[in-house]
């Protein structure tokens, strides 16, 4: 329920069975951070969850609002050798993940919005954030960070300047916030560590079926210029694929943001 704390001992359970360190903290400032800060201090992969943030951030460095014991605010730091032409797919890996979890655990239709955000009924219901720092002479260590609204007011909703929403809100589920916890860190753990360049194809499809805006016509806004054109997809390195007059255009997620056009 809300305001219940989680059941840190059987999320804890889950992420040592993983072989995975764990923090759990009724506040903190963010959990990359301090996910990002363990690997400088201990050089460890580690689980981090918090109650709240104080300075929970999303892409571009947007606030994310936490209330206490109401949400998921979690980061999974994780050692991964990974080619770099490939490293912005792993926002496409967490999100699958992210995906097939709630699907599971809370049957709604959640679907997501390239690169990182995840999407229930055309409203945001969470966000990806994803840091990486150099690990050993074949890996780098990723901090994938995610927020995942699981009960939120109507005053809070209200509070944010977009269209969002909780999952609370898109179920008929009774809501756990520990098991939907434990479905999400197992899957995205699961996910990211299998994960291979001979799987990109597979990715890229099973990303194709949970894009809200695939085949529809967007609108990509960056620093420079607003560009118009046909979601076709992600490339094999994690980039937008865009549909204009002029052909295929690939556009990086640090370069761009997407919106949809209402036809």
């Amino acid at each position: 329920m809300r305001g219940d704390p989680i059941n840190e001992s059987a999320v804890r359970r889950l992420v040592e069975q993983h072989g995975l360190d764990w923090i759990y903290r009724e506040q903190t400032g963010s959990t990359n951070t301090d996910v990002l800060d363990y690997h400088t201090n201990h050089g460890r992969e580690v689980v981090v969850v918090s109650e709240t943030q104080s300075a929970g951030r999303g892409r571009r460095g947007r606030e994310w609002l936490s209330p206490f014991a109401c949400n998921i605010y979690c980061t999974i730091g994780i050692a991964k050798k990974i080619h770099a032409s490939q490293q912005g797919l792993l926002s496409i890996v967490t999100g699958v993940a992210l995906c097939r979890a709630l699907r599971h655990v809370a049957d709604a239709e959640v679907k997501l919005k390239w690169p990182n955000d995840v999407l229930c009924d055309g409203r945001k219901l969470g966000g990806i954030l994803i840091e990486s720092r150099p690990f050993d002479a074949q890996r780098l260590y990723f901090a994938i960070g995610f927020g995942i609204n699981i009960f939120m007011n109507s005053d809070e909703l209200a509070a944010i300047p977009h269209a969002v929403t909780s999952l609370d809100r898109v179920t008929s589920t009774r809501l756990d916030r520990s098991e939907v916890l434990i479905a999400v860190i197992e899957s995205v753990i699961e996910s990211i560590r299998v994960f291979d360049q001979t799987e990109v194809a597979e990715l890229t499809s099973e990303f194709a079926q949970l894009d809200a805006f695939h085949g529809r016509r967007i609108e990509v806004v960056s620093a420079q210029n607003r560009i118009t054109g046909i979601n076709r997809g992600v490339a094999p390195d994690g980039q937008l694929r865009l549909e204009t007059e002029h052909g295929i255009e690939t556009h990086s997620a640090a370069e761009i943001s997407l919106r949809g056009i209402t036809e």
